[in-house]
């Protein structure tokens, strides 16, 4: 069939669904840009696919037949020459360049087939094939089977734009050909991606459809990542928000646009190849908007960098202004402090709005400084003439001065000033202002500054140290090469030279002298067990007999071709000798230093030949000590550090262990389950009646709270508890803990409301602490008020109760503080150099200083009254301590009120420090000082019996130091009216400052597994220093005491000489302060003193620790004793006790041969002390005659005898149980948590 269909016509035709196209047509142009001549490829395509259609059956055959198909047979075939090369796909068009095969335009599907004209056109192509004669009927399109289709790619979002890439090629899979080809294969399309249609409102102009189809950018150079530059940079823009591009629209497939089995175009497919025509516009339109969106935020990005660029650039010049204007301060601060004062005031103070300044604004390390006061702006100091500067650097430390401030004008203006220079080493300045006794001292926190320019605290402490370590270290390497030329002389006395000698054999020599420089030092072995046979030797040298300790520790070589015999097994090494030295000191010992030869305890020593150093040798030999005592201080520190964790370690056991006797202690009353709840845990509460005071109530409730009863939101309301059988004799409750709740709290009743018994627990109630809880336990805020504190005022126990109590409570995580008086002797002390500055106030009728230091771990404030109350060298001992001691308590409340204090708890102690508890309800709990509760012990109702009936009645709660004691003095008339808040509360030792593991003053530190030797060891110091047979395995006995009427005079007495009757040896340590005490014990001493009995009749602290370490027998004959310290302390160095049972001495000695139970349940909270193990631990007797110490005297005088290796057991034993202050500790703690209740 021949037909023709003029150019405008297939424009028209195509231009139906393209408005565009139409333009074209009009206008005699190829669609979008395409040559006028390209119009008619689609009837030579046309053509071309008929002739195709018509010859497929040849293609068939000459496939069979092996014959390679022409070009143009081929897939993607055209009328190009054919090669033996196989077709390969083609890659897909780089960015920019032209589709491969198509020229410079798109080629379109109109364009390969022309469409066929309507049933009435009557016209032909023109020079084509004649028409045929007889009409072909017209058949419905036929779909010829296809491959399968490409898939499509998924779309790929790059930068907030959609993709979507080009379809990978695929090879072509050989097939059997089709009975029906069809006119185009895969490879004949232009293109198969997924195309993207083009939005509504398309901004952009179409482009030409000569055009190539660019692909996307790469993913690669537009990441989808965060911006590189926040929008907090200067000069950034946010990236507009690139335009939606519409989800591509599947390409129609080639085989559903045309009939490939008629050549006649129907309508149908050339409406088909228009949309395909528009699909492919449409894509195209897309990638040019992916590109153009592309290039936009390729723009932002450089716009971005630009910005970035700039504000570093800025930034830049900001630092080097800046540090140009620091340059101009640093060098212009002297002449701007030399400036007028009025232009500082003028400049600086801007109406008087502040109270002080300084020129410059920040002080600065090594400058001078101003600072000037605005006097109208101050209470204190307003309309004050002499207004002083009390100031300081490094939390007064140093630099402290006060003087007077210069006025500005004349001295009836406001302002005043002072000027100084800031120190090298200063980080802050504190300072206060005075003027007529009235400070302003920032409402007693006083006023500090930051020091710049100069070293943090941190570093200037540091530099302190180490600058007082290196002095401390100069000063004694100094003195000791001092030492070392002054007693060279001595020194070399008696040493031999060249050879020593010993058993009629040489044992040391060397091959060319002893001489400074290298020297071969050989060591004749034979006869010599050290080391074994075949061990290796360790040669330890030292110089000028040992001056500084062992300087070398060598390995000693058997000398090859020596002699070797009986007589000679010779061994040698290199020793390298200081020009100073003028003895060369040797030990030897076996490699593992397990086994040592010292030549009987002389050393070996040889003289040094031709020494005789210079000066500048010695100052070398003064910088190798300080080197050596350096390290031997950090060897010490790093000892120090394992020794504080190894103890650490041992303080929490014992802590725990002491929670888990409280608990055991409790067990038979009330039980929780699990025994360690935790926040969020169900647990149940087992109360058993029988064992309380609610043994005959029929119902038991049971009323709750958490967090001490501080938790309002989740309270346990009074509820009845339940019985798991009617014959159980305990209840049960179960709840949920709060998640944060850190302690649950418990009381018991018979019923609710007024008329029920109540089991409190004496007023202490129920508690279970709670693990894992959301929230901390806040910690309390302990104060103690008294005159006495270990070891810096310490007169009896008072002063080591008050120590060690408030470590332990410390140690519990609370906060706790000392006032103490600022005794006269305490300028004196060691231990108290550098006392910061606190608070300065006028009160009393006099100015009261207050400074602070820390002692033994505790922040205490030292009172000082300008009246001289205490300028005194000792605690007691004027006529007028009352008064004193009234007035000091007054001081400390008005101090705690001056400085806005607000602690928890007062606790204050015995008689001197009673009228706390009154004056602080009477004077300060309604002006100002509102929050504490006031606890009071008792350490001896002996003194101030009427001070202490009235804290007793002022007190929310009172204690004395022993169970025992309190029932003792219980009817008393200072306390029988305050039973009900009248608790005892055994004391405890402090367990690190008496600890024979690290003591210093003991010749040998041992502990509960080499106490035998380090006993050993402190009797034979006690032995020298007092003259007594030296070496003796004798048990010692000992009285460590002040001889007093309460201690047992004459049962001390007696006590003396029973013991050296036993064969025992006996030290006294104490002192009498009644002159004819002290007299009759200076007689005893004179009368039997010698070998077995010493008399010190000192308060020796130093001493004590030696006399507890050496002695087996401690006594303790006490006519009545609050507490006692004794008895806990020798038990934990090794002493037993002997003691008459007593007050304290009853409630922590437990007989061996009578308490085995009460033993067991007081250390072990145990009933059954089979089980548990025998926890007795000394002798007492009940009488007061010499009968009674006898008795339980020789008890343990026979177990000595008799069984010694039992005995040894037995100290081991008591040195292992735990008399510290962790269970009296938490004692306390609930004592105080009632006290704040009320």
């Amino acid at each position: 069939m021949a037909f023709a269909m003029s150019s405008e016509a297939m424009a028209c035709a195509s231009s139906r669904a393209n408005p565009s196209l139409r333009v074209s047509a009009k206008r005699g142009l190829a669609p979008f840009g395409g040559v006028r001549g390209g119009v008619r490829a689609p009837l030579r395509e046309a053509k071309g696919g008929a002739r195709k259609m018509a010859g497929s059956k040849r293609r068939e055959t000459r496939a069979e037949a092996g014959e390679q198909p022409p070009a143009w047979m081929q897939p993607g075939g055209s009328d190009q020459a054919s090669t033996s090369t196989p077709p390969q796909t083609a890659p897909p068009p780089a960015y920019g360049s032209p589709a491969p095969g198509s020229g410079s335009a798109i080629p379109s599907y109109i364009q390969r087939r022309a469409p066929p004209p309507p049933p009435d056109m009557g016209f032909s192509i023109p020079g084509g094939p004649p028409a045929r004669e007889q009409a072909v009927p017209e058949t419905p399109p036929l779909v010829p089977p296809v491959a399968p289709a490409v898939p499509v790619p998924p779309q790929v979002s790059v930068a907030n734009t959609t993709y979507a890439p080009p379809v990978p090629p695929v090879a072509p899979t050989p097939a059997p050909t089709p009975a029906r080809t069809p006119a185009y294969s895969k490879q004949d399309m232009y293109s198969t991606q997924a195309v993207v249609p083009p939005p509504a409102e398309f901004p952009y102009p179409y482009p030409a459809a000569a055009a190539p189809a660019p692909p996307p950018p790469a993913a690669a150079a537009f990441p989808a990542a965060a911006p590189a530059y926040p929008a907090a940079t200067p000069g950034y823009q946010a990236a507009p928000a690139p335009v939606p591009v519409p989800p591509a629209a599947p390409v129609p497939d080639l085989a559903s646009v045309f009939d490939a089995d008629s050549p006649v175009l129907t309508t149908a497919e050339i409406e088909r190849a228009i949309a395909l025509e528009t699909a492919q516009l449409a894509q195209a339109h897309a990638m040019e908007l992916a590109r153009l969106q592309a290039e936009a935020q390729a723009e932002v990005v450089r716009l971005q960098a630009e910005a970035a660029a700039a504000a570093i650039r800025a930034e830049r010049e900001a630092a080097s202004e800046a540090k140009r204007k620091e340059e101009i301060f640093l060098k212009t601060i002297p002449e701007q402090v030399r400036k007028d004062p009025w232009d500082h005031v003028k400049q600086t103070m801007g109406g008087g709005n502040n109270l002080f300044f300084t020129v410059p604004e920040r002080l600065v390390v090594g400058n001078p400084a101003r600072v000037y006061v605005n006097k109208q702006r101050s209470d204190a100091l307003r309309g004050k003439h002499n207004v002083r500067l009390f100031a300081g650097f490094n939390d007064w430390k140093i630099g402290k001065w006060d003087t007077a401030m210069i006025p500005v004008g004349s001295d009836a203006d406001d302002y005043a000033y002072s000027e100084f220079n800031v120190p090298d080493l200063a980080y802050g300045m504190n300072f206060v202002f005075e003027a007529d006794g009235q400070f302003e001292n920032s409402g007693g926190d006083n006023f500090f500054l930051d020091v710049h320019y100069g070293k943090s605290k941190e570093e200037v402490e540091k530099f302190l140290r180490d600058k007082a370590a290196y002095e401390k270290d100069l000063a004694e390497a100094t003195n000791a090469c001092d030492q070392e030329k002054y007693e060279a002389g001595m020194r070399k006395e008696g040493v031999a030279s060249g050879e020593l000698h010993k058993d009629g054999r040489v044992v040391f020599k060397s091959d060319r002298g002893i001489k400074p420089g290298v020297t071969h030092v050989m060591f004749n072995k034979a006869l010599n067990p050290i080391g074994g046979p075949e061990g290796a030797i360790r040669l330890h040298v030292g110089f000028n007999k040992f001056a500084q300790g062992f300087e070398l520790e060598l390995i000693m070589d058997r000398i090859k071709g020596a002699p070797f015999d009986a007589e000679n097994d010779w061994f040698g090494v290199d020793v390298q000798i200081p020009p100073t030295a003028y003895t060369v000191d040797m030990v030897v010992s076996d490699e593992s230093k397990d086994n040592w030869d010292n030549n009987d305890g002389y050393d070996y020593r040889l003289l040094v030949e031709g020494s005789n150093a210079s000066n500048e040798e010695w100052d070398a030999r003064i910088q190798e000590r300080i080197v050596y005592l350096s390290k031997m201080r950090e060897q010490a520190e790093a000892a120090a550090k394992i020794a504080w964790k190894t103890r650490l370690k041992k303080r929490e056991a014992a802590h725990k262990e002491a929670t888990l006797v409280t608990r055991r202690q409790s067990a038979h009353i009330i039980t929780c389950e699990p025994p360690y709840p935790k926040a969020g845990d169900l647990v149940k509460i087992s109360y058993h009646p029988t064992n309380t005071n609610l043994g005959l109530a029929t119902d038991v409730y049971i009323t709750g709270g958490f967090n001490r009863w501080t938790l309002e939101t989740a309270e346990v309301p009074a509820t009845l508890m339940t019985r798991p059988t009617a014959t159980a004799d305990f209840v049960e409750f179960e709840m949920v803990i709060p998640t944060d709740a850190w302690m649950m709290d418990f009381v018991f009743s018979d019923g609710v409301g007024p008329g029920s018994t109540y089991d409190n627990h004496f007023g202490r109630d129920y508690h279970f602490p709670v693990e894992d809880s959301t929230t901390e336990k806040p910690p309390l805020h302990v104060c103690h008020i008294a005159v006495e504190m270990a070891p810096i005022a310490k007169v009896g126990g008072l002063g080591d109760v008050v120590t060690a109590l408030a470590r332990a409570i410390q140690d519990e995580g609370n906060l706790v503080e000392v006032i103490l008086p600022k005794y006269q002797f305490f300028n004196a002390s060691p231990m108290l150099g550098n006392m910061e500055f606190e608070v300065e106030f006028e009160a009393l009728g006099t100015r009261i200083v207050v400074t602070k230091h820390v002692v033994e771990a505790i922040t205490v404030f030292f009172v000082e009254p300008g009246n001289g109350m205490f300028n005194c060298d000792s605690v007691y001992g004027r006529n007028d301590d009352g008064v004193r001691f009234d007035f000091f308590c007054n001081a400390a409340l008005e101090f705690l009120l001056q400085t806005n204090r607000q602690p928890d708890i007062l606790h204050c102690h015995d008689w001197s420090t009673a009228t706390v508890a009154a004056s602080y309800w009477q004077n300060y709990h309604h002006n100002g000082l509102w929050k504490p509760k006031v606890v009071f012990t008792i350490h001896n109702m002996n003194y101030g019996q009427m001070k202490i009936g009235e804290a007793c009645h002022h007190a929310q709660l009172t204690t004395t130091v022993s169970p025992s004691y309190a029932g003792e003095v219980s009817g008393h008339a200072a306390v029988r009216d305050n039973l009900h808040k009248f608790h005892g509360v055994r004391n405890g030792i402090d367990s690190e400052i008496w600890d024979p593991g690290t003591d210093q003053f003991l010749p040998m530190n041992y502990t509960a597994e080499n106490h035998l030797d380090g006993k050993r060891r402190a009797r034979e110091e006690i032995q020298q220093r007092f003259g007594l047979t030296w070496g003796s395995d004798q048990p010692m006995v000992a009285v460590v005491s002040r001889l007093t009427g309460q201690k047992g005079l004459d049962l001390i007495k007696h006590s003396i000489h029973h013991s050296l009757k036993r064969g025992a040896q006996f030290v006294l340590l104490g002192s009498a302060p009644d002159p004819k005490v002290q007299g009759d014990f200076q007689a005893m001493a004179n009368a039997i003193g010698g070998p077995n009995a010493a008399f010190a009749f000192a308060f020796d602290e130093p001493l004590s620790h030696l006399v507890y370490a050496a002695a087996d027998f401690v006594l303790v004959p006490s006519m009545f004793e609050p507490c006692g310290l004794t008895q806990m302390i020798s038990m934990r160095y090794g002493a037993v006790p002997v003691v008459r049972a007593t007050g304290g001495l009853r409630d922590t000695i437990f007989d061996v041969d009578t308490e085995k139970d009460r033993a067991a349940w007081e250390v072990d909270g145990s009933s059954d002390w089979r089980v548990s193990g025998d926890a007795t631990n000394g002798f007492s007797f009940e009488g007061t005659d010499t009968g009674g110490l006898e008795y339980a005297l020789d008890r343990g005088l026979d177990t000595y005898y008799n069984d010694p290796a039992w005995f040894r057991q037995f100290q081991e034993r008591i040195m292992r149980q735990d008399w510290s202050w962790n269970r009296p500790a938490l004692d306390y703690i609930e004592l105080y948590y009632s006290a704040i209740r009320g």
